[in-house]
């Protein structure tokens, strides 16, 4: 039995902390954002809103706020995921969680990648984006293709070691 494309997708996306140059192009950005915005959320509430940053100087402003992500200065793109903590039920954490991972994968499609960087300054960040005080800003995600070669997978545990049948 051959490997489903979906599955192959799932196993073959990498975190990239290094891009090159290229401009990701408009119509791609604006189909990775419909793509994310079918992901599922709580109560179907979508309480996300994605902020795109373009400007170079900027980027190197946020990116300097990223403490384990400096690497997003290279980046030609990137997005801050910010939640609506207004939005009930106030699972917006694990919603923005998720559309970010539905994010990476839909970028990926298109031979784009980025790091979830989940150590960040994130009340200076929303100083920087103009953000409300009271915006949740999970993460701010890099996207840009990858500059040299794609990172080769690392180990990873059997599934017998991860799945248990409860029968």
């Amino acid at each position: 039995m051959s490997e489903h494309p979906g599955i192959k997708l799932l196993k073959e996306r990498r975190s990239i902390r290094r891009f090159d140059s290229r401009l990701i192009e408009n119509d791609v950005l604006t189909q990775i954002f419909e793509a994310s915005r079918w992901c599922w959320s709580a109560v179907n509430r979508q309480p996300w809103k994605f902020y795109v940053i373009r400007n170079k100087e900027l980027i190197s402003k946020v990116a300097k706020e990223c403490t384990t992500g400096t690497f997003a200065a290279e980046a030609p793109v990137l997005v801050a995921l910010v939640g609506d903590v207004e939005a009930q039920p106030n699972w917006y954490v694990h919603d923005l969680s998720f559309v970010s991972l539905q994010m990476a994968l839909a970028a990926w499609t298109f031979g784009i990648g980025t790091c979830f960087i989940g150590n960040i300054n994130r009340e200076r960040v929303k100083e920087l984006l103009n953000l409300r005080k009271e915006d949740y800003l999970l993460t701010v995600l890099p996207l840009g293709y990858p500059y040299g070669e794609v990172p080769k997978p690392r180990p990873r545990k059997s599934v017998e070691e991860l799945v248990k049948y409860l029968d």
